[in-house]
């Protein structure tokens, strides 16, 4: 984050080669897909009603994709064996209506975004109770949940809306201190823009990294 005396930002344009179609942005050398983003425009939405698309896509990148681009960039290798881990787990889950007994402890969390985690109630929010969820990426984890109890029907979620959901992670980052964690890395990564369009939208804060400070 930029502080008095910072020099350059910590942004450059790139043009577009070898990375994902749709990358809008790197952190550090982990791309941002604009898909990735847009999937989470509508809970946004019903959260914030009152802003238009630009400030939606804005809240994503800073409460969801840049932090999750940030933590995957931290520990590539052991990001892909969680993903497989996972993966297997929750196959397991649908195929058989059961988990092998090392699978992680489930957690019960229940509120609205706020108590369970902005990226698990905006996928609850398009789901039918007690059916489970596809593999999510929260910060530091794959995650999966089902959904055991909500307010209100899918489309219909506002901000105030709750769930109840039991959820599973499998960690790629030490779950103790990890919004730390990922927040320092954040703070630390060089941001790099793909699609100059989308630069408008990044939040200020994340144009300069602290290593760029004096």
């Amino acid at each position: 984050m930029c502080s008095i005396g910072c020099s350059e930002p910590a942004t450059e344009t790139v043009a577009p080669k070898s990375y994902p179609e749709g990358t809008i942005l790197l952190v550090d050398r982990q791309p941002v897909l604009a898909a990735d983003v847009d999937r989470f425009v509508d809970a946004i939405a019903r959260i914030e009603p009152e802003f238009v698309l630009r400030d939606h896509r804005r809240k994503v990148l800073s409460n969801i994709s840049i932090p999750l681009a940030a933590g995957a960039a931290l520990d590539p290798a052991g990001r892909e064996q969680a993903f497989a881990r996972a993966q297997g787990l929750l196959s397991s889950l649908r195929e058989t209506g059961e988990l092998p007994p090392d699978a992680p402890e489930p957690t019960v969390a229940s509120g609205t975004f706020k108590e369970v985690g902005l990226i698990p109630w905006a996928i609850a929010s398009q789901m039918e109770p007690l059916t489970v969820s596809d593999l999510q990426e929260t910060p530091g984890a794959w995650t999966f949940f089902k959904l055991t109890a909500t307010t209100d029907l899918p489309g219909e979620f506002g901000g105030q809306s709750q769930v109840t959901i039991v959820r599973y992670d499998v960690p790629y980052l030490p779950p103790e201190g990890v919004r730390d964690l990922v927040r320092d890395a954040v703070r630390g990564f060089k941001v790099t823009i793909v699609d100059p369009e989308w630069e408008p939208m990044v939040p200020p804060a994340y144009l300069y990294s602290s290593k760029d400070t004096r």
